[in-house]
């Protein structure tokens, strides 16, 4: 972005009707959402579908939503987009699906035991199919969406100190599925 107000601009016109203003929103948190929800459906078109939605119900929530900090606003993008995903989860009576095929930023390819990443991929795909929601969904908001820990306790409604910690239990989690190869090797 241009300068630092520029979110608070687009944020502030937007919530007045301006499409343009709102085209700045939804490019400036596309990818990041996108990404947030393609971890969480593992379905490209599942994602591609609830991104339309929170984007629609996002523009229906600006007119009330108040700018206070660029974090503030992260919150309440990543909250509508966590209900969204709960919604789908309850209409279609589903199971949460694990995280799509990202790296976490502690789990780089070099740093990994050597097998094929494809392999790498699916070891981490196992471990978090095997975490609780809230452990994956911080996973997700922390490495996929990267957001800071103040963001995840906007979008998660809950302090900034309960994020960290429940990023910290969620590592720890984590820990437990991996294979002992990756754990000793990422988290000693």
């Amino acid at each position: 972005m241009e300068s630092p107000d520029i979110l608070k601009d687009y944020i502030a016109k937007a919530s007045t009707g301006d499409r343009e203003a709102f085209r700045g929103i939804f490019e400036a948190a596309n990818d990041k959402v996108f990404r947030f929800l393609l971890g969480q459906f593992h379905d490209r078109d599942q994602a591609l579908d609830t991104l339309q939605d929170v984007f629609i119900d996002i523009w229906k929530g600006l007119p009330r939503f108040r700018y206070k900090s660029d974090e503030e606003f992260w919150g309440f993008v990543f909250l509508v987009a966590r209900r969204k995903v709960y919604a789908c989860r309850k209409n279609a009576h589903k199971q949460p699906v694990p995280l799509e095929r990202e790296t976490l930023e502690f789990l780089h390819e070099e740093t990994l035991p050597t097998s094929s990443p494809h392999e790498d991929y699916r070891i981490l795909e196992s471990a978090l199919t095997k975490m609780g929601t809230i452990s994956r969904e911080v996973i997700a908001l922390r490495y996929w969406s990267e957001l800071s820990f103040k963001e995840i306790a906007l979008a998660m409604n809950t302090t900034e100190n309960s994020a960290k910690v429940r990023h910290h239990r969620a590592l720890k989690e984590l820990q437990t599925y991996l294979p002992a190869v990756y754990v000793e090797q990422q988290f000693t």
